[in-house]
């Protein structure tokens, strides 16, 4: 799962639940700095400097999100933990993940909907009256409401936490679901996509190399930066692979060559003909023009003009390069 945010942080992707903003740092197994959310932090940095986020991320393969499993007891614990924590944690710029394989239906629709309820209500009366709301809501979201209500009252010594910090904190924690349990899965597919920006032969050599420099670190407590992976794997993500055009495809092979007008007959009378650009054969004016263009021709031009633009007998002008009768 680490590698999956490496290979984000290399093909200059964006970490989920943040500012679409480069990833700069991950550091693996948080435990030693402090972190109990720890199994990755996720630090990503505005372009300008000036602004940084993280997100604390919790993987567990497999979980249940109730009142009485054990391992989201633990998880709750450790993000609660965390949550009070402002030497490590900003409230309102960071966030905590629980990140997790196949999820059951309840957990996935009533789960991520209590969240979002709590991100978007205007306060916290509006998202308990949402969520307690017969026919708006609905007992399996009551009932995952109430599992974070136990086991934050647990994770706070027993002690009850109040309305407004229990949406506080359900503001702050996201559940995020992959399927890289299975090798035909969608975010894996995603990922070799994305590598393959960069080198479309080697793939999957990448994806591996990528596994095996991220479950080192993570052996040894490691921060992965960009600057600290090997650099020929670094080299490997310099350049993005454009496909290059055929040389009978490209756009000079369907070029238009400059008409030679000297390979047309009547060259010179389309060249009088753009040059006076529109008359009027009942002007004496435009008639006059027309005589010191042609001279001696005058007397046989404008018949001749009439029969190669095919011309009835009228007026003529030109009109959008086009001459028509007027």
């Amino acid at each position: 799962m680490q590698a999956s945010f490496v290979a984000l942080m290399l093909t200059g992707g964006f970490a989920p639940c943040l500012p679409c903003w480069p990833i700069s740092k991950i550091k693996l197994q948080g435990k030693f700095a402090g972190y109990e959310t720890d199994d990755l932090i996720i630090f990503v940095e505005q372009p300008s400097g000036d602004q940084k986020r993280k997100i604390l991320g919790n993987i567990k393969h497999s979980i249940s999100i109730t009142e009485t499993h054990p391992v989201f007891a633990e998880v709750i614990q450790a993000a609660w933990n965390d949550f009070n924590n402002a030497t490590l944690f900003t409230r309102k710029n960071d966030v905590i993940a629980l990140i997790t394989g196949p999820l059951s239906a309840s957990d996935v629709n009533d789960v991520r909907t209590i969240l979002e309820w709590a991100r978007h209500s205007e306060n916290t009366a509006e998202f308990i009256s949402k969520v307690e709301l017969t026919n708006f809501s609905s007992q399996g979201k009551q009932r995952k409401l109430q599992a974070f209500r136990t086991n934050l009252n647990n994770a706070n010594g027993g002690n009850p936490v109040s309305d407004e910090m229990l949406v506080e904190f359900l503001k702050h924690f996201h559940l995020l679901g992959y399927d890289l349990d299975i090798k035909a899965g969608v975010t894996l597919s995603l990922l070799h996509s994305l590598i393959g920006q960069y080198s479309q032969e080697n793939v999957q050599s990448l994806w591996t190399r990528l596994i095996d420099e991220v479950q080192s670190a993570n052996k040894n407590a490691g921060t992965i930066t960009a600057k600290s992976l090997p650099e020929d794997l670094r080299d490997a993500f310099k350049q993005r692979v454009y496909e290059v055009i055929p040389t009978e495809f490209s756009a000079s092979q369907f070029a238009l060559a400059a008409p030679d007008c000297n390979q047309y007959s009547h060259a010179s009378d389309l060249a009088i003909a753009n040059l006076l650009g529109a008359w009027n054969e009942k002007s004496e004016a435009d008639l006059e023009i027309l005589h010191q263009l042609v001279k001696d021709e005058y007397d046989t031009w404008i018949p001749r003009i009439r029969e190669i633009l095919q011309l009835p007998e009228s007026p003529v002008a030109l009109k959008d390069g086009w001459w028509r009768a007027t």
